[in-house]
């Protein structure tokens, strides 16, 4: 950015080249250069760069009114959209409360389980139990549910030491199991986190139907989204969903949970509302939080200067009727397939070891073997750094030292022409970063 820039970035030692403009899956910098949006630049932009119909609403809504307050009115835009996601949500979930991005989505969801023990004289339920491996936001409160150490380091000191339970991730199994010779100790493992903690003390469990950012796109082991709900069922214990990446049509269905029709009682949304257009988030809540709040109190306090504003309330409903238009997670599942197939080949064409998982246009390349002999010593910044130079943006992930896993995830728009491309550009990365003599026939 050069040292006129007064921006503070992410690394301070990155020479970041400046976007100029975006039209559907591609950028292009100050120089006329074009990058493929392989990952919804962060798992995001889930309808495209510069979608004519989300823009055509954000406009219309410029011309009528951009934001009141949340105390003062009520909103034409924010209804319309919260009447959408209960239609859209699993399960009893009845109402909406916008935030202003998936950090406070999980923030909200917290607060309202807590509020929800509070509201029916349960107020020692207070524990929140979450998962290894795993990342919630970047706010206080989420980074106290994250199991992301790189992430919390900074602010430890301030972070309560929450019950997490292990990972589920069949590729990297925490009790060295294969998923043919378990019988689901990941789930079991969070009953017994529950049960440690005393579950008269446990307000909710928060998880990832597939974990993002902190894993590389791990799903869900099946029959774990059930196990784990059925726990939470029994031993009364809110369950919340982070659906801030897979929600809204990523993983191929409406929501994560959706792959064993799985009904939580708080569910986050973020990046796939917002689309990368207007920053937006919220926390859908079941009846039953509802009623309370509304028989106890009947205040739900927390709130932000823009939440719900309508104009970017204007603009997720915009986004939220083209998925539902156009059918969007269908295409999305489809489109998977195919990329997981494309991906998966020209890992073995180059005797690399690795393993492709994920749901829908959610996917992960796990790049640690099984087998040391197979290590090609590949790491997750070596490839990321690869695939810009051809011009193919993808992301970074993990919580090792040295992360090892990338994720491709571009927006659920995308046509088969431009898959193939995206493919022949992880190849090309692939070629940069595993040298032809180091390469092993599968």
């Amino acid at each position: 950015m050069g040292e006129t820039s007064r921006v503070l970035p992410p690394d301070l030692r990155v020479e970041y080249p400046r976007a100029a403009r975006a039209a559907g899956c591609y950028l292009y910098d100050d120089q006329g250069r074009e990058y493929l949006d392989g990952c919804s630049s962060a798992i995001a932009v889930n309808v495209g760069h510069g979608n004519p119909e989300i823009l055509d609403a954000i406009r219309a809504q410029l011309d009528t009114i951009t934001y009141c307050y949340r105390t003062q009115f009520a909103n034409e835009p924010a209804e319309r959209l919260a009447a959408e996601l209960v239609r859209l949500a699993p399960g009893d979930l009845s109402h909406v409360q916008f935030t202003n991005s998936g950090s406070e989505g999980t923030e909200a969801a917290i607060r309202l389980a807590l509020q929800y023990w509070q509201e029916v004289g349960r107020p020692e339920r207070r524990l929140v139990v979450s998962r290894d491996v795993s990342y919630h936001g970047a706010t206080l409160g989420a980074l106290a549910v994250s199991g992301h150490e790189a992430r919390r380091r900074p602010l430890a000191a301030l972070l309560p030491d929450l019950p997490r339970a292990p990972r589920a991730d069949c590729h990297r199994c925490p009790f060295g199991l294969t998923r043919d010779t378990c019988a689901l100790d990941c789930a079991s493992a969070v009953e017994q986190t529950i049960l440690a903690a005393g579950p008269g003390n446990v307000a909710a469990f928060i998880m990832e139907p597939v974990v993002g950012a902190a894993g590389g796109a791990v799903p869900a082991p099946p029959g774990y989204l059930t196990a784990v709900a059925e726990i939470c069922r029994r031993h009364d214990v809110l369950l919340i969903a982070d659906e801030v990446m897979t929600g809204l049509g990523r993983t191929g269905r409406w929501f994560g949970v959706d792959a064993e029709s799985v009904a939580p009682d708080l569910l986050v949304l973020g990046k796939g509302m917002s689309a990368g257009y207007l920053p937006i988030g919220a926390v859908l809540v079941d009846a039953r939080i509802h009623a309370a709040i509304h028989d106890g109190s009947g205040t739900s306090a927390l709130g932000h200067t823009y939440s719900a504003n309508p104009l970017a309330a204007a603009s997720a409903a915009a986004v939220v009727d083209f998925l539902v238009r156009y059918d969007v997670p269908a295409r999305a599942a489809r489109a998977g397939d195919r990329l997981r197939r494309g991906l998966a080949a020209v890992l073995a064409a180059r005797g690399v070891a690795a393993d492709v998982r994920g749901a829908g246009l959610l996917l992960g390349v796990d790049l640690t073997p099984h087998d040391p002999d197979r290590d090609h010593g590949v790491t997750a910044a070596a490839l990321t750094a690869a695939a810009f130079e051809e011009r193919l943006l993808i992301y970074p992930a993990g919580t090792d030292a040295v992360p090892r896993a990338v994720i491709v995830a571009p927006p659920l728009t995308i046509t088969d022409a431009e898959l193939d491309q995206l493919v022949d550009r992880f190849a090309a990365a692939l070629d940069r970063v595993v040298p032809v003599a180091d390469r092993r026939s599968t």
